[in-house]
């Protein structure tokens, strides 16, 4: 039975509409292959349960609403940096997308990837903001750096690809910043002793072409190699999106770079994100990174003439200071107030040693008490720096026992990087005095061509004594037309003074290199055990003043034997670096005369033999020093405009080479006349019997070679190529140092001598040539 009712007409209707549908959609084409079976109505299986005849319709609301959460879902997943999950190490993986140079190689004639266009404008659904309204760094999506790539590839000639090379890279972020670092950037070029590149990974939107061209940079008196490491929609990142991009950019920058070092602004004037990049990035890099202290770029000017190697040993050298304070004297008090206010900033604070005489000053003693090292305004690490010794006795006291007391405050923990630095009770400061000794240290012990020309630099003298190591004669400084090379003479005609090297120790202000000192102190320890085994040892007459300390006359010996020298100052003004106050003067103590002895009115001491000492005693104690006392060098005045020759440091080879008797020396010589004085020693002191054509093998660190205790073998000597070479043999001299002797001491062709007085010495010479023992 049929149900009747108002519904069935639309039931019928539908039923109707059904069939039609059916056989309008389906092909009855015999071509097609069908039949007409197909269209016949086959009944569906019944089942058990209740089914639906119709398929369930969506509405257009609900559908609406699927496809608009489809869409945020995709947007959401494409926009969240899922990298920014913490990895297993804390560390937060870097997500940005950049395309290699290399990838250049497999060019099919298409646009290059690095080539492709930035998109400008805002990211995808932030607005841009209104005119004169702050941009929003909302942005925190995946970036790519279109312009960096280039740059990148563009500086393959700079031997990137190596781990050493002398690529130093700039890395700025700020406008401010920006007109900061160009100065230096640009000199740093000019001088043109390694590969400068200069990144910006800052927030601004300006053109890499106006920035330069605003602070005003030429390219072409500017050769720096620039880089713009800025990522996309950069004004409109987050800070974390920043961070994140500097970060990438520097391991991009280092895989195909290497740089040496990166340097950067002082982290105060730079922008947050960026600081916190460099420092994160370049210690997870192993990069050394050099932060230019707020308003000192110009006291930084120096560090431009330093190449890659000096510069990636920023942070290699530590410095301690080692003060011996006379006893019943205040006169150390100037000096510690000088070192307290000098600049530090940038540089590493070194540690301080007092020794302390048994009878000290009450005003000094309440002066060590509130001493405070480092300073509270310098201080960065917890701690103090300020190590204080202080002695039971102060009698007794020979030049041995002084010279070995000395030694003992210091020895080197690495001698590659630990470094001491001597000062005189009596001496004074300037501001600038860590800064000119990191420059020298950087360039003199760390630069690519250290190892290779400065083996024989024993360390840097800060002081330029009026007087020689005698105490009488005076020192004439060398001057520009002395130096050996003439771009010098030509360049800087007019310049009074230059640096120097002389063969003599100085004990005002001295920086000693570790290794070096670790070698002395392998000397002296060898020649007190020989004086003490040998049954008469004679002593032996001073070369040095006994207004300077016993260890003086030590070292003396030690740089002779080996051909060191200290290196000596120079500055474009009567200035100095160091001030020494004569008027605070005490005599050393192993040469101050004993109660009894003052009160004898007998002038001639008992002889050497009685008191076993080393080296003979003067007949009476030598008059006070009567030096002239510089002033100070202004704590304005950059260290490169009180230095000669614009700054700059000349190789060691290039600079004039002096005896202790002030004799000029040709470079070419010095190792000879080291060689013969070697010989004379190891006869003399070191109980050796010298063979013919043969020497002892010398290895580094050790002086072991210059003495002999009998158990020696055949392996311990060698061919001696040097002085058989020489034609000299491999014979001492034991020529007594006369009145006179040549202005130039040289060994080999070429070398002239021009007859000139002095006061203690002489050269010997063989067949026109020679060399001063």
């Amino acid at each position: 039975m049929v149900a009747k009712g108002k519904n069935s007409g639309w039931l019928h209707e539908g039923v109707i509409r059904g069939s039609m549908l059916g056989k309008t959609m389906l092909p009855t084409d015999e071509e097609l292959g069908k039949k007409d079976d197909d269209h016949h109505f086959k009944p569906a299986r019944r089942h058990n349960g209740l089914v639906w005849g119709h398929a369930p319709r969506w509405r257009r609301k609900r559908l609406l609403l699927a496809v608009l959460g489809f869409c945020a879902v995709s947007v959401f997943l494409h926009y969240m940096p899922d990298m920014r999950a913490q990895r297993a190490d804390g560390s937060r993986p870097s997500y940005a997308s950049y395309v290699k140079p290399s990838a250049d190689a497999g060019y099919d004639g298409g646009a290059r990837p690095y080539e492709l266009s930035e998109p400008t404008g805002p990211p995808p659904g932030i607005r841009a903001p209104r005119a004169g309204a702050p941009t929003p760094h909302t942005f925190d999506g995946a970036f790519k750096f279109y312009r960096l790539a280039r740059s990148l590839h563009g500086a393959a000639h700079t031997d990137g690809y190596r781990k050493n090379n002398r690529n130093v890279l700039f890395a700025v972020s700020s406008l401010k910043s920006a007109s900061t670092m160009l100065p230096l950037i640009c000199d740093m070029s000019q001088w043109n002793r390694s590969w400068v590149h200069a990144a910006f990974l800052g927030r601004e939107d300006i053109p890499l072409e106006d920035l330069l061209d605003i602070n005003g940079v030429d390219r072409e008196r500017c050769p720096a190699i620039w880089h713009d490491a800025r990522p996309d929609y950069s004004e409109y990142s987050t800070d974390e999106r920043a961070e994140l991009s500097v970060q990438s950019a520097l391991t991009h920058m280092d895989s195909f770079l290497h740089p040496q070092v990166a340097i950067m602004d002082d982290a105060l004037s730079e922008d947050a994100f960026f600081a916190q990049g460099m420092r994160n990035k370049t210690e997870a890099l192993g990069m050394p990174l050099i932060e230019v202290p707020k308003n000192k770029w110009e006291d930084y000017m120096w560090m431009t003439r330093l190449d890659a190697g000096s510069l990636k040993s920023w942070h290699l050298p530590t410095i301690d200071i080692l003060v011996q304070v006379p006893p019943d004297s205040s006169s150390v008090l100037p000096l510690l107030k000088s070192i307290q206010e000098a600049d530090y900033s940038g540089l590493a604070l070194p540690r301080i040693t007092l020794e302390l005489p048994a009878e000290l000053d009450p005003t000094v003693e309440r002066s060590v008490e509130k001493l405070e090292w480092p300073p509270r305004k310098t201080r960065r690490s917890a701690g103090s720096q300020l190590i204080v010794r202080r002695r039971i006795a102060n009698h007794g006291v020979t030049q041995e026992n002084a010279a070995i007391r000395f030694l003992e405050l210091f020895y080197p923990n690495n001698v590659d990087s630990s470094h001491v630095l001597l000062l005189s009770p009596q001496a004074q400061l300037s501001p600038q005095y860590l800064h000119y000794i990191q420059y020298l240290l950087l360039e003199y012990r760390y630069s690519s061509l250290a190892a290779d020309d400065t083996g024989n630099l024993m360390g840097v003298s800060l002081a330029l004594p009026s007087l020689l190591v005698d105490g009488q004669t005076k020192l004439v400084p060398p001057t520009a037309s002395d130096m050996h090379a003439e771009r010098y003479t030509k360049l800087y005609g007019s310049t009074v003074s230059a640096p120097f090297m002389m063969q003599a120790p100085n004990s005002d202000a001295t920086l000693f290199f570790g290794d070096k000192w670790a070698e002395w102190h392998d000397f002296l320890s060898h020649r007190v055990s020989k004086q003490h085994k040998s049954s008469r040892t004679p002593s032996r007459a001073k070369v040095v003043s006994e207004t300077l300390p016993s260890w003086t006359e030590y070292m003396l010996e030690f740089m002779r034997a080996r051909g060191y020298f200290l290196l000596y100052p120079a500055t474009t003004s009567s200035a100095a670096l160091v001030g020494v106050h004569n008027e605070l003067y005490h005599a050393p103590e192993e040469y101050r005369p004993s109660a009894e002895a003052e009160a004898d009115t007998q002038d001639t001491p008992p002889p050497a033999e009685a008191l076993d000492e080393p080296f003979l005693r003067a007949v009476s104690p030598p008059a006070a020093p009567k030096k002239g006392e510089r002033p100070l060098v202004p704590g304005q005045r950059p260290l490169h405009r009180l230095l000669p020759f614009d700054g700059d440091l000349p190789e060691t080879e290039q600079l004039p080479q002096l005896l202790f008797n002030g004799v000029k020396l040709d470079p070419s010589s010095v190792a000879v006349v080291a060689a013969k004085y070697a010989d004379q020693f190891r006869e003399e002191v070191g109980g050796c019997k010298v063979r013919l054509g043969k020497r002892r093998k010398v290895h580094v660190g050790s002086a072991a070679d210059l003495f002999c205790f009998g158990d020696e073998g055949e392996d311990a000597w060698e061919e001696d190529w040097l002085l058989a070479a020489d034609g000299l043999g491999s014979v001492a001299t034991n020529t007594p140092l006369a009145a006179g002797t040549s202005k130039w001491v040289g060994v080999g062709v070429g070398v002239t001598a021009a007859a000139t007085p002095t006061a203690t010495s002489t050269a010997t010479s063989a067949g026109g040539r020679g060399g001063s023992l």
